[in-house]
């Protein structure tokens, strides 16, 4: 089969991303994470890459559609410093323009081992982050322990979430919100990994 004719899917192409990203950040202080709920599980971001930033990667390959792009850039553009869609030649044009300035673009193609990638469009800093919804990405409890550095925790034990996350707003800027979700983040995220049976 020539290599043009390779119909590159979403498992394939996210193995290979995944092996890529580990190599580019392979600093002992960076985690990849699959399937990352945002938005209190409104969207998954396929890969997020969370180490000093939160960096989402979403990947269409010519096997989908682009019929849930439009809802999944306005979730992670509320949460994601910064955003690359990954995506196959038939639907890098219109991927183009569908994306914000802001979220770079990665082309994916076959290759005769793997899934190769290069970069169409570099991203940059997303300065549109909404904090009520970062903070979302909290557990309960990590919020509370949050507030509780701030000895601003009184009145809100035992009440629902949101109240709570309000809290941590009022208490708390952008981007001390965001540094501790990066830090939640990786904690359970390394706790998850711990807890595989080998």
């Amino acid at each position: 089969m020539a290599k043009s004719d390779v119909t590159l899917g979403d498992a394939g192409i996210r193995s290979a991303l995944r092996a890529r990203l580990l190599v580019d950040h392979g600093d002992g202080e960076t985690m990849v994470i699959e399937e990352l709920g945002v938005c209190r599980g409104q969207v998954r971001i396929d890969l997020a890459v969370v180490n000093d930033v939160l960096h989402g990667y979403e990947i269409k390959s010519d096997c989908d559609s682009l019929r849930r792009l439009g809802g999944q850039i306005e979730l992670y553009s509320k949460v994601l410093d910064y955003a690359t869609l990954v995506v196959g030649d038939r639907h890098l044009a219109e991927a183009l323009n569908a994306v914000p300035c802001w979220w770079g673009v990665l082309r994916v193609y076959a290759s005769q081992d793997r899934p190769k990638f290069k970069a169409v469009r570099r991203g940059c800093k997303n300065l549109h982050r909404d904090p009520r919804s970062l903070v979302e990405l909290l557990w309960l409890d990590d919020a509370i322990a949050l507030l509780a550095q701030r000895d601003a925790a009184r009145g809100v034990r035992g009440k629902p979430r949101r109240i709570v996350w309000d809290r941590v707003c009022e208490h708390f800027e952008l981007d001390e919100i965001a540094a501790a979700v990066r830090a939640h983040v990786k904690t359970r995220a390394a706790s998850q990994v711990a807890l595989r049976p080998s």
